[in-house]
């Protein structure tokens, strides 16, 4: 009785979706160790700082999430906000500042979080200006991240709506030795600055991520239909038994 042409189609439809629940929870799995590898690297590459003058023999594509530590000074003449970041919920900007290192190199850095309110200087907050960088020789260290294409520039030159690093570089004429497109999410210097803003931005989220639950979701989506489908076929069934709708030769038969 499902040998008709419609019920196969049914059980064709019923087992698309089931194989298709199947695939998309070992898509997640197949992400999930994708996942695990990037972290085991980022994880290896940030384990030990590395002189700025070593990592000029790097090969470009190796840079990102290697920790740095390099010499210099900053250049507060030369500093572009970020626009569109976030802190905990609260709007904001990055305030890439360059490093120019005690061999004349340029880096850009980026300081940290400002709020929103701090950059319009709103009533009763401190102004930018409080954070300025530090003046002097410092010594920094932080990670190397590799920036995003596709920043628009603000109308006045001083912000850019995305962490376009090779934009950055441009509109300040900067000149580095290293990579363009990277910068440097700065972790500490020394000495310390003396105010608490900008914010330092938190490290990379080194978590697996939300694959596993996802995979289980999609095997108990797999799981539920097959056993679903299974009830409704044997409830459809016993219910055309009771009717006498199948004769007991072909029960008996199956």
């Amino acid at each position: 009785m499902f040998l008709t042409p419609r019920w196969i189609a049914s059980h064709l439809f019923a087992a698309s979706m089931i194989v298709a629940f199947v695939g998309a929870g070992l898509w997640q799995v197949e992400r999930l160790g994708e996942r695990q590898d990037e972290n085991d690297l980022v994880e290896l590459r940030m384990g030990v700082a590395e002189a700025y003058e070593t990592l000029l023999a790097v090969d470009s594509d190796e840079l990102e999430f290697r920790r740095i530590v390099v010499e210099g000074s900053f250049d507060a003449t030369a500093e572009i906000l970020i626009a569109n970041r976030s802190d905990e919920g609260t709007p904001g900007f990055w305030q890439w500042t360059n490093f120019v290192t005690t061999s004349g190199d340029d880096l850009l850095v980026n300081r940290g979080f400002v709020t929103r309110a701090v950059v319009l200087e709103t009533e009763g907050v401190p102004p930018l200006a409080d954070a300025r960088p530090t003046t002097g020789v410092v010594t920094i260290e932080g990670l190397l991240r590799r920036g995003l294409d596709g920043g628009r520039v603000a109308t006045n030159g001083d912000q850019l709506s995305r962490p376009d690093a090779l934009q950055a570089v441009e509109i300040l004429g900067l000149s580095p030795s290293l990579d363009a497109s990277l910068y440097i999410e700065l972790d500490a210097q020394d000495p310390p600055r003396a105010t608490p803003i900008p914010r330092p931005v938190p490290p990379p989220d080194l978590r697996d991520g939300p694959h596993l639950s996802y995979a289980f979701q999609w095997f108990t989506f797999a799981l539920i239909g097959a056993i679903g489908y299974a009830a409704i076929l044997l409830r459809i069934r016993r219910g055309d038994q009771a009717r006498g709708d199948v004769p007991h030769g072909i029960e008996a038969s199956a």
